[in-house]
């Protein structure tokens, strides 16, 4: 060889090697979805022990630290279903939830800090459930050990009741019987329930009415002191004020986006607003569980944002915040006294991270990392986007690139939340995003019309538009990546579970060129059969769950509904399908039954049209269990490597 074609080979090699130098290195999918080390850290009232949960074999328990010796103790040692919520309920013992197989019915249970006493306080409900049965914590009772209130359904599905419960022996009470309809309960400083909110049908029988319910003390009478119809501008109670009369509330009285004001249930005035965003929605205030103070205020623009109330909390945490500049920084968790505090610390390219913060003097100790495993130099930017829709309105939303691509065309993932009405997209870490990501793949996730956080029109334009307009703002979003040469328009999918799931359905079947493959997970595919399921009539007597469908989605006894429930069904438009399908699904589900998963398979079935599935008999609405999580994603990776 000549020096001529040796320098050419040199040359050659070295572009070659820049080439593989910026590639994000291929992981394998248990690094991202394995189980976390540790989640959900939380302080003993008195500051002596921390709780958390962390892996014990394939399963998540619970973990007790004693502060003083760092030395940590497995308080549950459960081996075939995970722990789905725990909850300080005095200085030795906790309260924890179990559920069965992912029905959504929440037993409670209590161990001591050691793993003594360890008690079933009410048992969860097996098989599947049409109305999950459940029994959850209301508020601690600071001042009695031995007790805590629960809201308790067992005695109607529907409509809860609030009842004491012995921490030891699972004893309950009944300390407030459910008025009517009422669907949540909010107690003082004191333990005293005295707010609730109800929905109800108005005169006719066919409005929604949402009721804001109020009693002076437990011996008065519930009064309600605010109404509105479903779909006006809502009000949310938060919490009371210092003076236990007082309510905070996010209301968009006046307005289109809801800010943060009191409300005096007494003369029935809401007072000024404490404070408001011109383009996005307060999402709730932080308030000192020791001095009732208002301390700051939540909301989100394309990242997190305070706004502070109090000068020597808006102190504090400007310190957290120059010391751990390069992350969103939230105090999560107080002692009693206030002395001790934890922060969790994250960002789009770290999972997060707590640390121990003293204030007097104001120090700050790491603990945990959620996941160490994760590192920020191997995963990508979650970049906060915008576009316009066909009908002019603005539309936000997040774009991901694989690592070492900062232009395309490069294969797209739309990847389309649930809910849909009420839940956004937020910046932050995402292990799904960050997979798809290290696979090759740009990630766009929408905030399409209906999402939450931008206002109470644009969630009212989402009403009876599944398929439509809401259908149109991600079909839009394609054909904007594609236009600002970010999307491969011959390498598109769209992916997504629960409504996500229904839009991947809708957009293979209302716009078939312009998905190469889906995948629906958990996902509606006949919104008649939602409409049957949903309202679960054996429950729902009084018809308001079928009210509140009728308005935002639809109802099958009206012509025009009917025919328009029918034509952005995809169970009716299979013949349309060209891409290929990924189904996955919970026999369990109590949200989108598994009917749906198999009237799809059967339609696909009669038109001769390939599919893959994973249907999990002990798994519900998204798959709980760590090897099935690990079994989906595997498969999933497959799939797209195959038709992306």
């Amino acid at each position: 060889m000549n020096n001529e074609s040796k320098l050419g080979l040199f040359v050659l090699l070295l572009s070659l090697l820049g080439t593989f130098s910026t590639q994000a290195e291929k992981l394998p999918v248990e690094h991202f979805f394995k189980n976390y080390e540790f989640t959900h850290l939380t302080l003993s009232p008195d500051g002596k022990h921390l709780a958390a949960i962390a892996p014990l074999g394939d399963t998540r328990n619970l973990v007790v630290i004693e502060r003083a010796t760092n030395k940590a103790k497995a308080v549950t040692r459960l081996s075939k279903t995970d722990i789905a919520g725990y909850a300080w309920a005095n200085n030795s013992r906790l309260i924890f939830y179990l559920e069965e197989d992912g029905n959504e019915s929440l037993g409670m249970y209590a161990v001591n800090i050691d793993g003594s006493k360890s008690r079933v306080l009410a048992e969860a409900e097996k098989g599947i459930t049409l109305v999950p049965r459940y029994t959850r914590m209301l508020d601690r009772l600071k001042q009695d050990d031995k007790h805590i209130l629960v809201v308790n359904n067992k005695r109607r599905a529907r409509y809860a009741d609030v009842y004491k419960m012995n921490l030891y022996t699972g004893r309950m009470t009944r300390e407030v019987t459910n008025p009517g309809k009422v669907e949540h309960w909010i107690a003082d400083h004191a333990g005293q329930v005295k707010a609730a909110i109800e929905n109800k049908l108005g005169p006719g029988g066919k409005e929604l009415i949402y009721s804001l319910l109020y009693r002076a003390d437990e011996k008065a009478a519930w009064e309600p002191v605010y109404e509105g119809k479903f779909g006006e501008e809502p009000v949310y109670p938060t919490g009371f004020a210092a003076d236990n009369k007082t309510l905070y509330v996010l209301s968009a009285q006046g307005r289109d986006k809801a800010a943060l004001l009191t409300f005096d249930p007494q003369t029935k005035q809401f007072g000024d607003p404490i404070f408001a965003h011109d383009r996005y929605d307060v999402t709730g205030p932080v308030l000192s569980e020791t001095q009732h103070k208002l301390l700051a205020v939540h909301y989100a623009t394309e990242k997190p944002q305070l706004h502070y109330i109090d000068e020597a909390y808006e102190a504090l945490h400007r310190g957290i915040d120059q010391a751990l500049p390069d992350t969103v920084n939230r105090i999560v968790d107080w002692t009693e006294d206030e002395s001790l505090a934890l922060v969790y610390s994250f960002s789009d390219r770290n999972p997060g991270v707590y640390y121990l913060l003293e204030t007097d003097p104001v120090k700050l100790t790491y603990m945990f990392s959620v996941a160490d495993r994760f590192k920020p130099e191997q995963l990508v930017d979650l970049d906060p986007i915008e576009y316009q829709a066909r009908d002019g309105l603005t539309i936000q939303g997040y774009l991901a690139m694989p690592k070492g691509q900062k232009t395309g065309p490069v294969p797209l993932i739309v990847n389309p939340h649930g809910g849909p009405y009420g839940v956004r997209d937020h910046w932050g870490f995402n292990r799904e995003v960050q997979f798809l990501a290290n696979r090759g793949y740009a990630v766009l996730q929408v905030n399409f019309r209906g999402s939450g956080g931008y206002g109470h029109r644009f969630q009212r334009d989402a009403w009876k538009q599944w398929g439509l307009k809401m259908q149109d703002d991600l079909t839009d979003a394609v054909q904007w990546a594609i236009a600002e040469g970010i999307a491969d328009p011959e390498r598109v999918c769209i992916y997504g579970a629960s409504y996500g799931g229904y839009a991947a359905m809708a957009g293979i079947t209302l716009t078939p060129e312009l998905y190469q493959c889906a995948i629906n997970y958990v996902g509606v595919v006949d919104l008649e059969m939602l409409h049957s399921w949903d309202t679960r009539v054996k429950h729902d007597p009084d018809g308001t769950l079928a009210a509140w469908f009728h308005q935002a989605i639809g109802n099958p006894k009206d012509a025009a509904d009917l025919k328009r429930l029918q034509q952005t069904s995809p169970i009716q438009l299979v013949e349309r399908i060209k891409a290929p399908l990924m189904i996955v699904h919970g026999a369990r589900d109590p949200r989108v039954e598994i009917n749906q998963a198999y009237s799809l398979m059967n339609a696909l079935d009669a038109h001769d049209k390939a599919y893959i599935k994973l249907i999990k008999n002990k798994e519900g609405h998204g798959f709980r269990r760590e090897e099935n999580r690990l079994q989906l994603y595997k498969m999933m990776d497959e799939f797209l490597q195959r038709y992306l």
